[in-house]
């Protein structure tokens, strides 16, 4: 028993060992057949892997160049819209230059709204414009019998315009104007102007060949002894092509605001002194006293004047002349009166004037080198103001032309040119009451 027991056991060990080796025999073999497969991935990983590597880096090359060639693309296109920029800016700013040049404020010219009327020069409407004319315009000031003026006559158009625009429109009413509507007012408003040309330039603080508005103030003292005063620094610039805008200043002298303040506080404008190169020529406006007046024609009715010491105008017969016009809101059912014209119409007829006036200076002072342009000075004066001719006469005479001659250096200036101021004359005619009655007159 334990004998064949022993035999079995003995079978079944020599019959497991050789399965055993065979099953050993076979996983060898099939571990060898994958092993080279298992070489083979990774062979291609380690490939793929070091391609991939390059082939990033390539496309980083690429990248980079690109972004290189793109930024000098870039950069190149930016200085060429730079360039561009830079001349259309030049090209926008010749072609401002050259339309300020060219640019008008009217085409109008004075021969073209003047016309004869029983042998003498006329605004080309008739009972349109009033002229108040002297005996000599700056230029002729020194002939004949009219040597009591000095020698720098011919330069004082700033010094006039200024001082009759000062002086004129701080009598705050159209109906005190009557008193110097003669030929005496114009006489003396250039008689004082050229000696106080000739006399003040030493103290002039720019000491240039002509006084600017500031100038004056300081040499003539105007603010101290008018109601009405120019600041100087105060001004708007306007070139020949900004019509729009110079009517609307126009216009503005004609203002139906009730306070005697503006907005700002600052005292309302009356007037300007337009400046253009070596020519100046001054506006003002006097409001006539119809509100509130049952008989009164026109609810609102002003006076605009110009004052020109060249003698240019045609009606002004080569004098320094005072040419105004009386405009009106007339009242529904009143009777237009003579010598009035209605408001816009009125004062379109009065920058109509005006613009023909400076456009006229500047054809004959025009060069393609400089842009003509205008400095319009603003003249203030508090709205209740009212002075009758002989209340300015007694500022003129005791208080202001006293007041200058006590100034060292005028007062030599005085002596050597043998100065001795006369009494003022403003004139004192009331022959010329045809427009103020027009206005105020019962219908």
């Amino acid at each position: 028993m334990n004998v064949l027991l022993s035999s079995t056991i003995e079978f079944r060990n020599f019959f497991f060992f050789p399965f055993f080796l065979f099953v050993s025999l076979l996983y060898s073999y099939e571990f060898s057949l994958l092993n080279p497969f298992k070489k083979c991935v990774m062979s291609a990983e380690e490939s793929s892997t070091v391609s991939t590597a390059s082939l990033l880096a390539d496309q980083r090359n690429m990248l980079e160049g690109s972004t290189s060639a793109n930024a000098e693309v870039i950069a190149e296109v930016e200085n060429a819209k730079n360039d561009s920029n830079r001349m259309q800016r030049r090209a926008l700013r010749e072609q401002q230059r050259l339309h300020r040049i060219q640019g008008r404020l009217t085409d109008i010219s004075l021969s073209d709204i003047a016309t004869l009327r029983d042998g003498e020069y006329d605004f080309f409407i008739e009972n349109t414009i009033v002229c108040i004319r002297g005996s000599c315009s700056q230029f002729d000031a020194r002939d004949g019998r009219t040597k009591l003026m000095p020698p720098l006559t011919h330069d004082c158009c700033q010094t006039f315009s200024t001082i009759a625009a000062v002086v004129l429109s701080s009598l705050g009413l159209a109906v005190t104007m009557q008193e110097c509507s003669d030929v005496s007012t114009v006489n003396y408003l250039l008689y004082i102007s050229a000696w106080l040309h000739q006399i003040s330039a030493p103290v002039w603080p720019q000491r240039r060949a002509r006084p600017t508005v500031g100038d004056l103030n300081a040499a003539l003292r105007l603010r101290e002894f008018f109601p009405s005063r120019v600041n100087e620094g105060e001004f708007e610039v306007l070139f020949y092509n900004q019509r729009d805008r110079a009517k609307e200043l126009v216009d503005q002298l004609c203002s139906t605001s009730r306070g005697s303040r503006n907005a700002d506080g600052s005292l309302s404008v009356c007037g300007y002194v337009i400046a253009s190169g070596d020519y100046t020529v001054s506006i003002f406006s006097l409001a006539h006293d119809v509100k509130g007046r049952p008989n009164a024609r026109y609810s609102e009715a002003w006076s605009l004047y110009i004052c020109d010491s060249h003698g240019t105008q045609p009606w002004s017969g080569g004098k320094a002349c005072l040419t105004g016009i009386t405009v009106g809101v007339p009242k529904a059912g009143a009777e237009v009166s003579n010598g009035v014209v209605a408001k816009e119409e009125g004062l379109r007829y009065f920058a109509m004037i005006l613009f023909a006036l400076l456009e006229d200076h500047k054809r004959k002072t025009t060069s393609l080198q400089h842009v003509p342009y205008m400095t319009w000075s603003p003249i203030r004066r508090q709205r209740a103001t009212l002075y009758t001719a002989e209340e300015l006469k007694g500022i003129i005479d005791d208080s202001w032309i006293p007041s200058l001659m006590k100034n060292n250096v005028i007062a030599r200036e005085a002596k050597k040119y043998s100065f001795a101021p006369l009494k003022c004359f403003l004139g004192l005619s009331a022959s010329k009451t045809v427009v103020a009655n027009g206005v105020a007159g019962s219908s």
